[in-house]
């Protein structure tokens, strides 16, 4: 598969790996929900069908991939189907910038074709039923963190970081 395509993941983890619960996420973090829409605005989304309809789901204003079996999804006009991750990147193959947002599935098939990943640890452990892939952390070089304290806004403190894969 040839793409110009350099494939992100971006997503919040709690310590204990969750990413969500119920089909939403288990937190809420104004200011690590600003700093997901400065990385990603104006770029294309991946993600399957439960994360793009999710409550609380992001959609890109550009240009949206769902990952879905079901030929009659709803789509709009900012939206396509694919009913895998290879035909979802193929659709995007122009994109200089293509951004994995989830659901756990996506992310570990997302997980070995990654460059970078921008993953915000929030710092507490919560109940879930959805958990981010182990990672080989051998593989990944944390290029830059920033910390936010908890505060009146934030009932948890979290970091948000940058990882790029090593090179081989």
């Amino acid at each position: 598969m040839t793409t110009n395509s350099h494939l992100y993941i971006i997503a919040a983890m709690s310590e204990n790996q969750v990413i969500g619960l119920d089909n939403r996420l288990p937190w809420h973090l104004p200011d690590e929900w600003a700093h997901f829409r400065k990385v990603t605005d104006g770029k294309a989304f991946i993600q399957g069908r439960k994360s793009f309809e999710a409550a609380d789901a992001l959609h890109s204003s550009y240009k949206n991939v769902v990952l879905s079996r079901n030929q009659n999804l709803e789509k709009s006009e900012k939206t396509e189907r694919a009913s895998d991750l290879n035909e979802g990147i193929a659709l995007l193959k122009d994109e200089n910038e293509v951004f994995v947002l989830g659901g756990a599935s996506v992310f570990e098939q997302a997980l070995p074709l990654a460059e970078k990943l921008y993953l915000t640890i929030v710092h507490t452990t919560v109940e879930g039923d959805a958990y981010f892939p182990k990672l080989d952390w051998d593989e990944w070089e944390l290029i830059s963190s920033e910390f936010h304290q908890r505060d009146e806004r934030h009932k948890y403190a979290f970091s948000m970081n940058l990882y790029v894969r090593k090179e081989s």
